[in-house]
């Protein structure tokens, strides 16, 4: 699969540290004279408080942004028992719920637009993201880590599948899809909550391939046209999230996936990047998401991507 444009030189002038990085990390070369680089620039980040400054406002530290960055240091060799993720995991551990859930920072202020964060509710995606930073670290038997399992487990809906937030009413197929993968890396194939969320998984892919090849989707009611956040997300959350699903088999050979793949090329912008709802520009993380999907996928080789940002990169 090919983009319309070459969207590296995009992502490494636009990007922040962390998107720039998160791309060296996905071809192995963060361990290159720019990539240490950018390492110590974001190391140089971390707040007093031991976070990572939020996206939203970064005088205040973010769960979302420091899990997502303590998962970065652990690919870029950084030791699980170093200063920079025991304090980071610190940090983290202070934002879990007595339930165990995990919900963002309580001293943010956190905008309507923001559709996908709460600091009064846990999260589920955001809990199942930290359930696999514990692992990572090697705290998989600690009772924080089994707490959430445990949260996680009794926030399945009565059909099957998760909301975005705890109490929740309404499945969010992200989400759902997140958690699901991770009840299969935990308890395996036949467990029952597996085989639920996997059903609907099924289910949200066969709409979310028919929304591609249609080119809109409905949004509360109104059409919107494709743009990458709804075409992205049921295949990776995250620039770390996803991959359950690829190993799983939903690769670029299932048709939906194709459908789904084909129809974030079509709407690549000529400055290479991807553009989001909410924003009126490209989003250089986005558009990283959008190459680490294709590799996750299988849609691109690791050799060539590495090519891409090699040229882009390396030699200018």
């Amino acid at each position: 699969m090919e983009f319309k444009y070459d969207p590296v030189p995009f992502i490494f002038k636009k990007g922040d540290s962390f998107t720039k990085l998160c791309v060296l990390e996905m071809v192995g070369l963060w361990n290159t004279p720019i990539g240490k680089g950018l390492l110590l620039d974001l190391l140089k980040t971390q707040k007093k408080d031991s976070g990572f400054p939020s996206k939203i406002d970064p005088n205040f530290s973010g769960v979302k942004e420091t899990e997502r960055m303590a998962n970065l240091l652990l690919r870029c060799a950084m030791p699980k028992d170093g200063l920079a993720l025991t304090s980071c995991m610190r940090f983290l551990l202070r934002n879990q719920t007595g339930d165990g859930g995990f919900r963002e920072n309580v001293k943010l202020t956190i905008p309507p637009e923001v559709i996908d964060l709460s600091n009064q509710k846990s999260v589920t995606y955001l809990t199942a993201d930290m359930v696999d930073l514990l692992r990572s670290v090697g705290q998989e038997n600690t009772k924080a880590c089994q707490k959430s399992i445990n949260w996680l487990r009794r926030m399945e809906m009565p059909e099957g599948g998760w909301g975005l937030f705890e109490e929740d009413e309404e499945i969010d197929p992200d989400s759902s899809a997140q958690v699901t993968f991770l009840m299969k890396d935990l308890l395996g194939e036949e467990d029952t909550l597996y085989k639920r969320g996997v059903a609907l998984f099924e289910t949200h892919l066969d709409q979310r391939a028919e929304e591609a090849k249609a080119g809109f989707w409905d949004r509360k009611g109104k059409k919107e046209e494709n743009e990458v956040y709804h075409l992205t997300h049921l295949l990776g959350q995250s620039i770390f999230s996803g991959k359950r699903g690829a190993d799983a088999g939903y690769k670029v050979r299932d048709k939906r996936v194709k459908k789904i793949l084909e129809a974030i090329i079509t709407i690549q912008r000529e400055d290479g990047g991807f553009r989001p709802f909410w924003s009126k520009k490209s989003d250089p993380l986005y558009t990283g998401l959008v190459l680490k999907i294709l590799l996750w996928v299988g849609a691109m080789g690791k050799k060539k991507i590495k090519s891409m940002i090699e040229k882009a990169v390396f030699e200018l």
